[in-house]
């Protein structure tokens, strides 16, 4: 008989072996896999907010930074005296009005400058600008985590998915 105890002891330690061994590979797997699900949704926020990006960056060029003709193009944005606003859902779609359950936000935001600040870079190469310059932002933010509208590129990091800087010189008789 103890015999008998000593093999089913056995028995349950060795189930007892593989059955750890398998929940540690099932944890592992579904780390991969959650991983893998984050890094997919993060790429493809990257690519629509590369896309969308590049749109408002070309209705800017288009429009000479005049934000009115630029609303024109867009419908459904949110636009106030210097910026341009567009919502989307979690699926890229763009949204008719400013949603608490939106999950982007495309941000272009132009303001008039002195083109010797805009390109004071350029002196390096002995070249000098003046008169006024349409100085745009655009930005694409991950908004889901905040529940207000924001109307200017915000310094947390965190939020912007892709930001860069775009400009267009004003003729003489615009910059008055």
């Amino acid at each position: 008989m103890p015999e008998n105890n000593s093999r089913t002891s056995l028995f349950l330690m060795e189930l007892i072996i593989a059955v750890f061994f398998f929940s540690l590979a099932a944890a592992v797997s579904i780390r991969l896999f959650v991983g893998a699900h984050k890094l997919t949704e993060k790429s493809t926020a990257l690519s629509n907010a590369t896309i969308w990006s590049q749109n408002l960056a070309e209705a800017f060029y288009e429009s000479n930074g005049d934000v009115s003709k630029i609303a024109e193009l867009y419908p459904y944005a949110y636009v106030t005296e210097d910026a341009v606003i567009l919502f989307f859902d979690k699926e890229w779609n763009v949204l008719q009005e400013a949603h608490s359950d939106a999950s982007y936000e495309a941000l272009l935001v132009a303001e008039k400058a002195d083109a010797s600040s805009v390109y004071s870079d350029v002196k390096d190469y002995g070249s000098t600008y003046s008169g006024k310059v349409i100085k745009g932002n655009v930005a694409i933010l991950n908004v889901k985590e905040t529940d207000e509208v924001i109307s200017s590129i915000p310094n947390d990091q965190d939020l912007i998915i892709v930001s860069y800087s775009v400009d267009t010189p004003l003729s003489q008789k615009e910059s008055k």
